[in-house]
C-alpha cells in the first residue's frame, strides 16, 4: 500500500487494553516496542478524505474555495486527536464516524464551479468552529494523565457525547440528511469524479491525484505476485482429505491446518486441490486466496518479503509486518494464505531467525478472519500456533495402483496399457507407495512401454538413479539433508545412515542398540523427524515403529553409506542376536523370542548379507542362532541354508579347528529343524545324520551332548518320514540317552536323556509299569530347572501312554497341564501339538463339544506354525468329531480341507494315509445316514 498519507502512530494502546475493552486487534510487538491500531474500512476511507484534501490545496489557487480546504484540515485534525486517545475509544470512534460524514456532506454540498454564497460559507465557518471546540476537548481528554483517565471515563464520555450531540444538530441544520443516507451515498472516490467533471482543464492533475486515493483505499493492488500454480492431473487417494481440510479451513474455529510429510508425498497437490475445492472458492473470493511459495525464502526477512509480494501489497520497506497486517485487517472479509514448501522459511535458521519467522505466524495467526493452510516436508508442524496437523501417508494400494495406470496409460497410449496385477503392486510396495515415485516411474515407464517386472527390476538394481536426473526426486532428497541443522549435526546423519540399513526400520525400545555409536540418538532422532527424513509410527516411543521412506532409503544407500557405518550395523546385528540367544527351555526364551521378532526382517536382511569367503567376527554364530530361533517359532530355510553356505565355506578355505567344525554341524543341525518344522523330513533326517556325525567327530574330541539331541531330533523325523524297524528306531533313542548322559554334572542332558529313553519305550509299546518312571523322574528335573518345554514334552508323551492304555481322565490331565507348559516356553508348534491330544482325550469320552472348542481354538495356531501336517491332522480330527455330533455338512468341509493340507505334506506314510482316510470319508459321508456314519466313518490316525 503507497504510504503517501501515513496514518499517525498509535502510543500507549497496550496499556489501556489492560484497563478496558476495546476494538483492537492484537497483532504482537513492533520492532521498535511500540503498538498500532489495525484500521477499520472507515479509517481507509478517512485516509482517502486526507486525499481529497491534498487534492483541493493542489488546485487552490485556481478554484475560489481556501476556506473549504481549511475546514476539510480542521476535520482531519479532529480525526487525527481522536485516534491519538486512547481512554474511550468506542466513543472517539463514533465521533471520527461524525466528523467523517460531516466532511462529506460539506464538500458535497459546495458548488465548485461557480461563486459559493456567503450564507454558506457562513454555515462551513460555524461548522468549523464547532470542529474546532471539539478538537479542544479531545485533546483535553488526550492531555489526562492515566489515572485521571481511568477515574474520569465516565465524564469523558459525557464530553464525548456532547460533541456528538453538537456535530448531529449541526449536520441536521446543515444538511437535512442523516449520518447512515451521507456514509451510503457519498464517497471520496465519488467527490474526486465531481471535481474532474466541473475542472476538466486540470484533469490530468486531478487523475494523478485519483490514482493516489485509490491506492490508499483498495487492497492488494501490486503486480508483482506470482500466480498460484493449477494442479496437474487427478488426485488420487486424497480426496476425503481435501474435504476434511477444507471444512478445517472453512471454520473460524479450526482455521490452521497444517499438512507434513516427506518430500514427493504430495503436500502441495492436496493443498492445491484444497484451495480449489468449492468449499473454499463459496467461503473465500479468488482474489482473496494467497499462494505464498516459500521454497526460497530462507530468512525470516525474505519471507516477509514474500508475503508482500504474495499477498500484494507494497509498504516503504519490508522489515516490518505492519503496514501487511493493517491491510489485512482492513476489513473482516475472510482470506486464505497458503505457505507451501514453508520448511525453508522454518528450518533454515535457528535461534533469532527461527523466532522472527515464528513471530510472522502467530500474528498472521492472530487474525480470526485470516486462515492459514502450511505445507512442510516435516515431521512436526511449526510454532506454538494450535494447529489442524494432518501428516501425509503415503497412497493406499489402490489409489496408487489407479494413480500409476493413469499416468503410464498417458504415456504409452492406448495400444499399451499397462500390465495389472501382483507384478505391479509389488513395484508400487517397493517404491513405497509415494505420488512423486509413482508419477516419475509411470512416466518414463509409460514412454518406454517397460512392464511392472521391468520396473521393479530397475528399481532392485538402481534405486532412485533409475528415475530421470532432472525428476526433482533426488534434489527434493538432497534439499532436505542440506537443511543446516541436520549438516551442522553428524551425529544426525549417522543415525539416518544406520535406519537406512535396516529394511523394516527399528523401534523405539531398540534404538540404542542399532545406533550405540550415535551420541545422543534421541536428539538426532528429532531432528531428522523435524527434516522428515525420518518416520515415527503412533503410540509410545518404546513401540513405536522408526523408519525411513523407501526412496530416501535407496537414496542413502546409493550416496551415503560408508563401509564404517555399514560393519557398525552388521556388528550391532550379531550382537543383538547373539544377546537374545535361547532355547525353549531357557527362563528367557519368551522374552528374546519377542525381541527378535521385532527386528526379525532387519535381522534376516542383514545376515543374508554375510560375505561368504570372508565372515565378520561372530557372523556365523548369528546366523546359526538366529536360523535356531526360526525352527522354534516360524520355520525357514533362507538363513539357516546360508549359514550352512558360509560354515562350509570357511571350513573348507582354513584351517579346521574346533570352532569351525562345531560351527558346520551346528548350521547343519539348524537347517535340519527348519526342514522338519516345514514337514520335510527327508531332508531334516539329512541334516541330522551330518550333525550327528560332525559332532562326534570334532577336532579335541567329541560333543556328547550336541551329538545326542541330534539323535533325538533324528529319531522324531524319521518317526514322520517312514516306518523305519524297531531295531533301528531303538538304537537312535539308546544312542540319544547315552550320549546325553555322558556328563554327569549336567541334569538338563541326563533328563534329555530320560525323555529319550521314555520314548524309545512309548514306541515299543511297553507295559505301563516301564513307560512312566523315567518320564517322572525326566519332569521332576526339568520342574527343578523350569524347563517348561521338555517338561510340556514329558506330559504330552505321559497323556499318549495314558490313552494306550484307556485311562482317558488321568491322559486328559496329563495334557492339559502340558498345555499351560508348552504355553509358558513359547515354542510355536508345541502348544497346537498338545491341544490336539486334549482333544482326542475329550472325544474319548465322548466330550465332544468341548472337543470342538479345544480344536478351534488350536486350528489358527497351527497355521502360524507354518506346518501343514500338524494343520491337516487337526482338520481331519474336527471332521471326525462334526460326524459324532450328527454334522454332516460341517464334517464335509472340513474333511474336505483336512485333505488340501495332508496333500501339501511332503511324500510319505502319514501324508498318504491321511489324504486316503479323507477322500474315504468324504466319499462315505454322500450315502450314509448320520447312525451309518458314526458306526462306519474311519477314525483318524491318532485316535488309534
Amino acid at each position: 500500500m503507497v504510504g503517501c498519507f501515513p496514518w499517525p502512530r498509535r502510543r500507549g494502546a497496550s496499556e489501556a487494553k489492560d484497563r478496558m475493552e476495546v476494538d483492537v486487534v492484537d497483532v504482537g510487538s513492533l520492532l521498535d516496542g511500540e503498538n498500532r491500531t489495525i484500521p477499520t474500512t472507515a479509517m481507509y476511507s478517512i485516509t482517502g478524505g486526507r486525499a481529497l484534501a491534498e487534492a483541493i490545496e493542489g488546485v487552490a489557487d485556481l478554484v475560489p474555495l481556501p476556506f473549504l480546504s481549511t475546514f476539510v484540515r480542521m476535520s482531519i485534525k479532529v480525526l487525527e486527536a481522536c485516534e491519538e486517545t486512547t481512554a474511550i475509544e468506542e466513543n472517539l470512534k463514533d465521533l471520527q464516524s461524525r466528523v467523517y460524514n460531516l466532511m462529506l456532506v460539506v464538500v458535497d454540498t459546495v458548488p465548485v464551479n461557480k461563486k459559493t454564497s456567503l450564507e454558506l460559507q457562513d454555515k462551513i465557518s460555524k461548522l468549523q468552529a464547532i470542529l474546532d471546540n471539539i478538537l479542544a476537548d479531545v485533546r483535553k481528554i488526550k492531555e489526562q494523565r492515566k489515572w485521571l483517565l481511568f477515574f474520569f471515563r465516565d465524564l469523558n464520555k459525557e464530553r464525548v457525547g456532547r460533541c456528538v450531540n453538537r456535530l448531529d444538530g449541526a449536520l441536521q441544520q446543515f444538511n437535512a440528511l442523516t449520518f447512515s443516507q451521507v456514509a451510503s451515498q457519498l464517497r471520496v472516490e465519488d467527490l474526486l469524479d465531481k471535481i474532474k467533471a466541473d475542472y476538466s482543464a486540470f484533469a490530468d492533475q486531478l487523475n494523478r491525484i485519483e490514482e493516489a486515493v485509490n491506492r490508499t483505499t483498495q487492497l492488494h493492488s501490486a503486480p508483482s505476485a506470482s500466480p498460484m500454480p493449477s494442479l496437474k492431473g487427478k488426485l488420487y487417494g486424497r480426496e476425503p482429505l481435501v474435504q476434511e481440510i477444507a471444512d478445517l479451513l472453512a471454520s473460524e474455529n479450526t482455521s490452521h491446518v497444517c499438512i507434513t510429510g516427506a518430500g514427493g508425498m504430495g503436500k502441495t497437490s492436496v493443498a492445491l486441490s484444497v484451495a480449489d475445492s468449492p468449499t473454499i472458492k463459496n467461503v473465500f473470493p479468488k482474489e482473496f486466496i494467497f499462494w505464498v511459495p516459500c521454497v526460497k525464502a530462507a530468512s525470516s526477512d525474505l519471507l516477509r518479503q514474500l508475503l508482500y509480494t504474495q499477498l500484494q501489497v507494497t509498504a516503504k520497506a519490508y522489515d516490518s509486518l505492519d503496514t501487511l497486517m493493517l491491510e489485512l485487517n482492513a476489513t473482516k472479509q475472510r482470506r486464505l494464505v497458503l505457505l507451501d514448501n514453508f520448511q525453508t522459511s522454518w528450518l533454515s535458521g535457528e535461534g533469532e531467525n527461527r523466532a522472527e519467522v515464528e513471530d510472522i505466524l502467530l500474528r498472521l495467526a492472530k487474525l480470526s478472519h485470516v486462515s492459514l493452510l502450511v505445507t512442510m516436508t516435516s515431521g512436526f508442524p511449526p510454532g506454538s500456533i494450535k494447529w489442524e496437523h494432518r501428516p501425509l501417508s503415503p497412497l493406499d494400494p489402490a489409489a496408487a495402483s489407479a494413480a500409476f495406470k493413469s499416468k503410464y496409460d498417458e504415456q504409452a497410449g492406448k495400444d499399451a496399457p499397462v500390465e495389472e496385477g501382483p507384478e505391479l503392486d509389488k513395484f508400487l510396495a517397493s517404491i513405497g507407495r509415494m505420488p512423486l515415485a509413482i508419477d516419475l516411474t509411470a512416466t518414463s515407464g509409460g514412454r518406454l512401454k517397460l512392464s511392472p517386472s521391468d520396473l521393479l527390476q530397475d528399481w532392485i538394481t538402481s534405486g532412485t538413479e533409475m528415475m530421470p536426473s532432472n525428476s526433482g526426486m533426488d534434489k527434493t532428497i538432497r534439499s532436505s539433508l542440506e537443511h543446516r541443522f541436520v549438516k551442522d549435526d553428524p551425529k544426525a546423519l549417522d543415525l539416518l545412515v544406520i535406519i537406512s540399513l535396516l529394511p523394516a526400520g527399528t523401534v523405539g525400545n531398540n534404538l540404542n542398540w542399532w545406533a550405540a555409536t550415535v551420541a545422543s540418538p534421541h536428539a538426532a532422532l528429532e531432528i531428522l523427524r523435524e527434516a522428515a527424513l525420518i518416520e515415527q509410527g503412533d503410540g509410545p516411543f518404546g513401540t513405536a515403529r522408526i523408519f525411513v521412506h523407501p526412496t530416501i532409503q535407496s537414496y542413502m544407500l546409493l550416496h551415503h553409506i560408508s563401509p564404517e557405518i555399514r560393519n557398525t550395523v552388521y556388528d550391532a546385528c550379531y550382537s543383538f542376536v547373539l544377546d537374545h540367544r535361547s532355547i525353549p527351555d531357557h527362563r528367557k526364551f519368551k522374552s528374546d523370542r519377542e525381541a527378535l521378532a521385532g527386528e526379525e526382517m532387519n535381522i534376516q536382511g542383514l545376515l543374508m548379507e554375510t560375505d561368504v569367503i570372508t565372515p565378520r567376527p561372530k557372523a556365523i554364530d548369528a546366523l546359526v542362532a538366529f536360523a535356531f530361533y526360526q525352527a522354534f517359532t516360524r520355520p525357514s530355510i533362507v538363513v539357516a541354508s546360508h549359514a550352512l553356505r558360509v560354515a562350509q565355506a570357511v571350513h573348507d578355505n582354513g584351517l579346521v579347528d574346533r570352532e569351525v567344525a562345531h560351527h558346520l554341524a551346528e548350521a547343519h543341525h539348524c537347517l535340519g529343524k527348519n526342514y522338519f518344522g516345514l514337514d520335510k523330513f527327508e531332508k531334516a533326517c539329512e541334516h541330522f545324520e551330518a550333525a550327528r556325525s560332525r559332532f562326534m567327530e570334532l577336532p579335541g574330541g567329541a560333543d556328547f551332548t550336541r551329538s545326542g539331541e541330534c539323535s533325538l531330533e533324528l529319531w522324531n523325523a524319521w518317526t514322520f518320514r517312514a516306518r523305519k524297524n524297531d531295531d533301528f528306531m531303538v538304537s537312535l533313542l539308546e544312542e540319544a540317552r547315552t550320549n546325553l548322559a555322558q556328563d554327569t554334572n549336567n541334569k538338563y542332558s541326563i533328563a534329555r536323556g530320560l525323555l529319550a529313553y521314555g520314548r524309545s519305550l512309548w514306541w515299543l509299546n511297553r507295559p505301563e509299569e516301564e513307560r512312566f518312571p523315567p518320564l517322572e523322574s525326566a519332569i521332576a528335573i526339568f520342574e527343578e530347572l523350569d524347563c517348561s518345554a521338555s517338561c510340556a514334552e514329558c506330559l504330552h508323551l505321559l497323556a499318549r501312554t495314558c490313552i494306550d492304555f484307556k485311562k482317558y481322565d488321568m491322559a486328559l490331565t496329563f495334557a492339559r497341564e502340558g498345555v499351560d507348559k508348552a504355553e509358558q516356553s513359547g515354542v510355536t508348534e508345541l502348544f497346537p501339538r498338545i491341544l490336539r491330544v486334549v482333544a482326542i482325550c475329550l472325544v474319548h469320552l465322548k466330550r465332544h463339544d468341548e472337543a470342538i472348542d479345544v480344536l478351534i481354538r488350536a486350528l489358527p495356531l497351527e497355521q502360524a506354525s507354518g506346518a501343514f501336517l500338524g494343520l491337516a491332522q487337526a482338520l481331519e480330527l474336527l471332521a471326525y468329531t462334526r460326524v459324532r455330533t450328527f454334522d454332516l455338512g460341517g464334517a464335509r468341509h472340513a474333511y474336505d480341507a483336512a485333505g488340501f493340507h495332508f496333500w501339501k505334506v511332503q511324500p510319505g506314510a502319514l501324508r498318504d494315509e491321511g489324504l486316503n482316510r479323507c477322500l474315504l470319508n468324504l466319499e462315505k459321508l454322500q450315502y450314509m445316514t448320520p447312525i451309518a456314519s458314526i458306526l462306519n466313518i474311519t477314525k483318524p490316525d491318532p485316535l488309534y
